[in-house]
This record gives C-alpha cells, sequence and structure tokens, in this order.
C-alpha cells in the first residue's frame, strides 16, 4: 500500500498540523504506508497559497506515477482549500487513485450555506468525487449527507482526532492557571473567557491566574490589547505559541483548560489536555461532546453564555473532589477513546476498505 498525504506546512498553526504531525511522526504507520507527504498549504495570503499550491501540482504528479501511489489521502478546510484540495482530488481520480477527504473544516457548514446555488454545486461534486469523506465526529454526518446525497451515504466514515496519552495521568491538583491554548480569536470565544474571568478573579485566590496560548494572527485586536481592555493585567498573560517543548511545563500548571468556542470541528486542545487528565470547560457544538461528557470529565455550555462559564469555571477551581473526579474521567476517556493507537488501526481499516482488501 503507497498512500499520499496532502496537508499544511509548519507555517500553519492548529489542530490539522497537529493531526498531521501525529501521522508523520508515527513510523510504524509511515512504514506500513509508505507514506508521502506533500505541504500545498502555506501561512499567508490568498495569492501566496495560490502560488504556492500551483508549484506543487507538479511534484503530485510526479510522485503519484514514480511511486505508484494508490491511496491519496487530503486534509481539507473551508473556503479556499475546498477548490485546492478538490483539484487535488480530480486529479488523482484521474491517475488512477483511490481518493480520501479528511474534513476538519469548523465552519465548513456555515459557509457551504452562504454559497449561491452554482457553488454550491461545484463543492457536492468535489465531495463525492472522492471515494471516502472523514469527518471528525457524528455531529457532521447529517450535515454531509445533505450534502452529497443519500446514494453517497456509504462513502462517510467518522475518525476522531487523536492524541498521545501518557501511561498514566499527570494532572497536578494543585495547579493554578485556567489554560486556553488555540487561536485567540472570537470564534474561539477568547472575549467570552476574558469577560468570565474578569467577573471572577476576585472571588477566586489570587494565584490563580489565565494562562494564554496561542496565536492572534487573524485577529484586529491583539492579544495584549484585549487583556489591558479587560482591566486583567497581572491575572492574564499571553505567552505565545504552546510548542512541544514547553508542553509538559505547562499542562503541570494546568488547573482547567477552557475553550468556550462558536465553531470546532473535534479541537485537539480539548483532547491533548484530556490525554493529562486536565479537565475541560467547552461548549456543547460539534464533535465536542463526544469527548467531553458534561459533569462527567468537564462541563458544557451554550456558547456566548458567559454566566454559565463563570459558574463552571468556579466550581473547577474551588472543588477539588469536582477536579479530582473529572480529571480521573478525562484522562481514561482519552485513553479509550483517543488514543494514536486506536486511531491508526481506524485509519488503516478505511484504507484497506477502498483498496478492497
Amino acid at each position: 500500500m503507497n498512500v499520499l498525504m496532502i496537508g499544511v506546512d509548519k507555517t500553519s498553526v492548529g489542530g490539522m498540523l497537529t493531526v498531521i504531525e501525529n501521522y508523520l511522526n508515527n513510523k510504524e504507520f509511515c512504514g506500513k504506508v509508505n507514506l508521502q507527504y506533500i505541504a500545498t498549504v502555506i501561512r499567508g495570503s490568498k495569492l501566496i497559497k495560490l502560488k504556492t499550491f500551483l508549484k506543487k501540482i507538479p511534484e503530485i504528479k510526479r510522485t503519484i506515477k514514480e511511486k505508484k501511489i494508490d491511496i491519496v489521502h487530503v486534509h481539507m478546510a473551508e473556503r479556499g482549500s475546498v477548490f485546492r484540495e478538490g483539484y487535488v482530488v480530480h486529479i488523482a481520480n484521474k491517475m488512477g487513485c483511490k481518493t480520501i477527504i479528511h474534513m476538519h473544516g469548523a465552519t465548513i457548514e456555515d459557509w457551504y450555506k452562504r454559497q449561491n446555488i452554482v457553488v454550491k454545486k461545484i463543492i457536492e461534486k468535489i465531495f463525492c468525487s472522492a471515494d471516502k469523506m472523514i469527518v471528525l465526529g457524528d455531529l457532521w454526518l447529517p450535515f454531509m449527507k445533505k450534502v452529497m446525497g443519500n446514494e453517497n451515504e456509504s462513502k462517510l466514515a467518522v475518525l476522531h482526532n487523536a492524541v498521545n496519552v501518557p501511561s498514566s495521568n499527570s494532572y497536578n491538583l494543585d495547579a493554578t492557571e485556567i489554560l486556553f491554548y488555540g487561536m485567540l480569536i472570537q470564534r474561539k470565544g477568547i472575549d467570552d473567557l476574558l469577560e468570565a474571568f474578569r467577573a471572577i478573579k476576585d472571588e477566586v485566590p489570587i494565584e490563580i491566574k489565565l494562562a494564554l496560548y496561542g496565536d492572534d494572527y487573524d485577529s484586529e485586536e491583539k492579544i495584549e490589547a484585549k487583556i489591558k481592555r479587560f482591566d486583567l493585567e497581572g491575572r492574564a498573560e499571553y505567552r505565545g505559541w504552546l510548542t512541544p517543548e514547553n508542553r509538559e511545563k505547562v499542562f503541570s500548571r494546568a488547573i482547567v483548560n477552557v475553550l468556550p468556542s462558536y465553531n470546532e470541528g473535534l479541537p485537539m486542545t480539548i483532547l491533548e489536555s484530556m490525554g493529562h487528565g486536565i479537565p475541560n470547560i467547552s461548549t456543547n457544538i460539534a464533535a465536542i461532546p463526544e469527548a467531553i461528557s458534561d459533569g462527567i470529565n468537564g462541563y458544557l455550555i451554550t456558547p456566548g453564555d458567559i454566566n454559565s462559564l463563570k459558574e463552571k469555571m468556579k466550581n473547577v477551581i474551588l472543588n477539588r473532589k469536582i477536579r479530582e473526579k473529572f480529571s480521573e474521567s478525562a484522562y481514561e476517556t482519552a485513553k479509550r477513546e483517543f488514543s494514536i493507537d486506536s486511531h491508526i488501526n481506524r485509519l488503516l481499516k478505511i484504507y484497506k476498505d477502498i483498496l478492497g482488501d
């Protein structure tokens, strides 16, 4: 079996890159499928992205031919990604490969609904042209069934994101930092988190601080300015991107991970922190409820419900028994449902199924 994977390069921060790196760093998986990888997307303007993509087309065609590729597995988001990676699927189909679209777009449904009928027809054709459409959770299935039609329902597959889960729960019950890591934009609920923490900062111990990691590249107002606007200087701190080198240290200081998003797929931030036993507070959208069970291993709120967010944060911070309960359950959930090994086995089965093995 020979697989070519198409995705983003290392300048593209976020969950898709983390998923891809999990594949590339798994030597056993790479060996089993003779994995080739071509990054067709870099961070930049639409023009830079298009130029980069077009330069990669000859390399894709050459790799398919020279490496005798059986399956082309493309990682896709919304907007321009649909058309760029859709063209790769078209090329691969023409060259006799089986094709997989792996959909990561958190706002794909909203984006699709805003398109005119002509663009919708093009999107539908792209989706249906693949041999398999992978979505991140069960809640994406109704939308994809509607777009692709009942005749293509057999092409749909759910494959949860996955993480490397440590051999034991490393959660620190005496941690003092509320953790947020991801894109520092309102789609991720960053303003809601700042407002909620401002409301409770005098009701929780003074040592409890808000630690913000991520990127505000796409935000008009930079995160330092937001911290000042919400009067959280000294209680909230922006520390750049969370890197593999500082990840363990950051997790050891986290009392809770908070991600009050408005749109998501299945956030790697939630799965990674759960794998370290960190309780999570997030929203009841997309595939998040497939990881967080409200009141069992974390809390779920409705997007934009700042009052609920305030109360849930206080509950976790002020109640050691809740933290202990959530931590144990979060770790066991991650180990059972979202480990890399189980994910790889499911993906290999998808590969074998479309090849008829």
